[in-house]
């Protein structure tokens, strides 16, 4: 009966797979072998990238985590905003006309600036951060009632929302960069199935000595697999068709 693993075999089992025959195949002594040590290294080589390409699809897209953040930014901008607006309303003229100076500069990066993508946003509030804490804008600040602590929420809002962005913006460039497990998964099963099993079996007959052993215990650990797949297919076949009957 013909050994290969079944098209429907999922990334994450064609990896295991490959990392198990590869441990097999170092039961062997291979210096004799040219022709399997050389298909052994290419399998070690392909079921490597398919195994980093699991890895980074596994990782975490901090998607909602950065819109939840980015409205705890939002709140920090518009607050502090209305506190300074407040106290241009100040009955002493001094903080009054600091409050002038101080939503004068918040209006100079657009008033509705945290609206904008996170990379316009983020740098318009580090660079208002700065202004702020200059000697002269400092003194300005301090000197308006309830505006230290909003500013202090907004660095810190900002400085957080800053530090998830990018490691979101690290996690896409890496899945970027590497293959989908959907395809390199595709060429693993293709050098098992196109290659090593046929030279196994044949070998086992012209050899069984020396190859044998190593052919059965790497078809039975696909035929473990295929069970699996199968199983799946059949039970996903009967959910359909009781559906169908539901209907």
């Amino acid at each position: 009966m013909e050994v290969k693993i079944l098209s429907k075999c999922a990334a994450d089992e064609t990896a295991h797979l490959g990392s198990t025959a590869l441990s097999t195949l170092d039961e062997m002594d291979l210096s004799t072998d040219n022709y399997l040590s050389d298909l052994k290294s290419k399998l070690n080589t392909e079921n490597s990238a398919l195994s980093e390409s699991l890895r980074v699809e596994r990782k975490h897209e901090f998607t909602n985590e950065l819109a939840e953040l980015d409205e705890i930014f939002d709140d920090r901008v518009v607050c502090l905003k209305k506190f300074i607006e407040a106290n241009t309303y100040s009955s002493d003229p001094v903080i009054a006309k600091n409050a002038e100076k101080a939503l004068d500069k918040l209006a100079g990066y657009d008033l509705s600036f945290y609206k904008l993508g996170y990379e316009k946003e983020l740098p318009r509030a580090f660079s208002l951060l700065q202004e702020f804490e200059e000697p002269d804008m400092k003194t300005v600040v301090e000197s308006l009632v309830g505006v230290v602590q909003p500013l202090a929420e907004l660095k810190t809002s900002a400085n957080n929302l800053n530090q998830l962005y990018k490691q979101n913006q690290d996690v896409l460039a890496l899945k970027k960069d590497v293959i989908p497990s959907t395809l390199q998964k595709k060429v693993v099963v293709d050098i098992f199935n196109d290659d090593l099993l046929p030279y196994l079996k044949t070998m086992a007959k012209v050899k069984p000595a020396e190859y044998a052993v190593i052919f059965t215990k790497i078809a039975r650990y696909i035929d473990t697999v295929n069970t699996k797949i199968r199983a799946r297919r059949n039970r996903t076949a009967a959910e359909a068709e009781a559906n169908s009957e539901e209907e």
